[in-house]
């Protein structure tokens, strides 16, 4: 049983249902910073070098890596690794295991096919560690030219985000900001990654190695910098910020209560007077009473930018999440779909392979409430 598991932040090793399974069996976790695989830099590696191994071997249609696997996963465990000078077999074991020799055991074997299979097995596995080795040392050469010492930073510093990896509204990224911020320092969580204080509406976590930060510099001059937000307006005795601009409009299907049909909600994306854009947030229509002006502004700008339209016609639909109902029409057979965003429609006769997995789970789920109903 492992003491410590170092894994990425994917959904299948930070879930409660694994982070409660780590608390039981007393295993500490440790999960690496957003987009920096070099946290967990030996299993990238091993994982770099068994794919550079599979490229020299595996055939030009690439579909027999996985007869591959077992050879590449027995040579590198086999051969020493720089780190400890011994092969991960003798530190576990105790002792390399025997593998074919290197030439047969008598000069003239009886059967000439299983001479001829033992050479073949002993050059495969030779060829094997020879590929491994030259990976590492390939690899180890290119990091080592672009590496740099790594930026310090301190708790209240305050420091710009790298967009690469972050996935903002805006239609083109090759357009967008390559940074955003700036954000504060909140503290330094390892070696060389910091936690941020991010805007409370990003859904993303909010440590980052220091490789995709850099200082934020104040301006030179009085007139660039950035004047502070003003405070909120008390209106009927709640706080209002004021709308600097509408920047885009969203609506989504939201489900009713049992018996209740769903209804369209519409979002506005809000550029508050004051605030950089990291700040920008989707407020409900119905929230926005006092702000028809603002509203008006955007329809009319919406109305004369052709542009705009042509960029939401190109966005890519909502994945499908579930299938709620189904009636028959003549032949035909209609199924209900709702797709991430909320929003519902009437499919006839769906394809079967795009839609296999949620009318299974349809047609299971409306079995079993089936069997309910008719039970005394």
């Amino acid at each position: 049983m492992p003491q410590v598991v170092i894994s990425d932040r994917g959904p299948q090793f930070v879930s409660a249902f694994m982070k409660e399974l780590y608390r039981m069996l007393d295993i500490t976790q440790n999960a690496s910073t957003a987009f920096h695989p070099q946290t967990d830099g030996q299993t990238e590696r091993v994982n770099q070098e068994v794919e550079k191994y599979l490229r020299i071997f595996i055939n030009y249609h690439q579909n027999d890596w996985a007869d591959w696997l077992p050879l590449a996963e027995f040579a590198h465990n086999n051969r020493a690794h720089s780190a400890t000078g011994r092969s991960l077999f003798m530190i576990l074991y105790g002792r390399n295991p025997c593998i074919l020799p290197d030439s047969p055991r008598t000069p003239n074997a009886k059967i000439p096919a299983a001479s001829n299979f033992s050479k073949a097995m002993a050059q495969v596995h030779k060829e094997t560690e020879q590929a491994l080795e030259e990976a590492a040392g390939r690899m180890k050469a290119q990091y080592d030219k672009h590496k740099r010492p790594a930026k310090e930073y301190h708790v209240g510093d305050k420091v710009w985000l790298d967009t690469t990896n972050l996935h903002l509204p805006r239609p083109k990224k090759k357009l967008d900001d390559k940074r955003v911020g700036p954000f504060l320092v909140l503290e330094k969580t390892g070696a060389s990654a910091y936690k941020l204080k991010l805007p409370p509406h990003w859904k993303i976590h909010p440590r980052f190695n220091e490789k995709l930060l850099s200082p934020f510099i104040p301006p030179s001059f009085p007139n660039q910098e950035q004047p502070p937000p003003p405070p909120p307006e008390l209106i009927d005795g709640e706080e209002e910020w004021e709308i600097e601009e509408i920047l885009d409009l969203k609506t989504r299907k939201v489900r009713g209560k049992r018996g209740q049909p769903s209804t369209t909600v519409i979002d506005y994306l809000i550029k508050w007077t004051g605030h950089t854009r990291e700040h920008n947030s989707w407020v409900m229509a119905s929230e926005m009473g006092n702000a028809q002006e603002a509203i008006a502004e955007y329809e009319e700008k919406m109305g004369s930018n052709e542009r705009v339209n042509v960029v939401k016609i190109a966005t890519p639909r909502s994945p499908l999440t579930m299938v709620l109902n189904h009636h028959f029409d003549g032949e035909d057979i209609l199924y209900l779909c709702q797709r991430e965003d909320g929003t519902q429609k009437w499919v006839k006769n769906p394809d079967v392979t795009l839609f296999e997995n949620f009318l299974v789970e349809y047609w299971s789920n409306y079995e079993h409430h089936s069997l309910q109903k008719t039970r005394p």
